[in-house]
């Protein structure tokens, strides 16, 4: 009976020591279960709890989120350890040996608050300025290599390698009328001038991705202009990018794709990792 209560009272100091490090406001995230660990959410954070008495994984797997991913460390740490690999339906995360001072809990600050992808996340229009936003993070990609890279100095979708794969947005335009479509593509040395159809409805623009110097060397670019409808969200509009050809090894990473009502004001201020790269124009 001694032998018991003593397990009992460490089961219950480590459950208690677990609780003061986590926020009193974490909560459990619905529709993402790992095997062996608790997982919560709070803000921009995502925690996997190991249980008590249970060593720390040397892998986490996961579904792709809807998230950039920004750093990931053990609770006690105050500079990230790990990275994400991303694959095109899922992310893993090699587990660095958890230091002596932290708890069992792996935290990964996200750039919003967890998104589940389940396939397809929804863009909806900024209230003030009507502008569609679609972020690589809610691309659906499909093929064989295709994927989001949530890497904060990556954020796009990449790896496309092969020019049959193709990704897809879904979006809700509140006010039908006349959209311009922006692109913010990156393209590395001597892979540029594949063409691409950009497909929204019956309705598409073809156009030729731009030599950047880099892949993470991104640039506005306006294609040009089409009509949309309202619709609601329960009948979102798709938005789709296909490769017509690829005359380099790959054929570009995108950042980011905008719809925005014509003549809005927007900024095309370049995201570049490498200015020295940029092509001369």
């Amino acid at each position: 009976m001694r032998l018991l209560a003593i397990g009992i009272a460490a089961c219950c100091s480590a459950n208690i020591a677990m609780a003061e490090d986590l926020p009193a406001t974490a909560k459990a995230v619905d529709g993402l279960m790992l095997s062996d660990l608790d997982v919560r959410q709070d803000e921009n954070r995502l925690y996997f709890v190991v249980p008590p008495g249970k060593p720390a994984p040397a892998k986490l797997t996961l579904p792709r989120l809807g998230n950039v991913v920004k750093s990931i460390r053990w609770i006690g740490e105050d500079k990230a350890t790990m990275q994400v690999k991303s694959e095109p339906t899922e992310w893993t995360i090699d587990v660095s040996p958890q230091p002596a001072n932290s708890a069992a809990v792996v935290v990964a600050e996200l750039d919003a608050p967890v998104e589940l992808f389940n396939k397809t996340i929804t863009a909806r229009p900024d209230k003030t300025s009507g502008i569609i936003l679609l972020p690589a993070k809610y691309a659906s990609t499909h093929g064989e290599k295709l994927r989001f890279e949530p890497q904060p100095h990556k954020n796009t979708v990449g790896y496309w390698a092969n020019e049959k794969d193709f990704a897809e947005w879904t979006l809700q335009c509140d006010k039908a009328g006349e959209y311009e479509i922006d692109i913010l593509q990156g393209c590395g040395k001597g892979h540029g001038g594949s063409q691409v159809k950009l497909q929204v409805g019956d309705q598409s623009l073809d156009f030729v991705v731009e030599e950047t110097g880099h892949f993470q060397n991104f640039i506005w670019r306006t294609l040009g202009s089409i009509k949309l409808a309202a619709n609601d969200a329960k009948e979102p509009t798709t938005l789709t990018l296909t490769p017509q050809t690829k005359p380099g090894g790959a054929v570009m990473d995108v950042r980011a794709i905008r719809l925005c009502p014509k003549g809005s004001t927007r900024s095309f201020q370049s995201e570049l990792a490498d200015p020295n790269s940029l092509p001369a124009k």
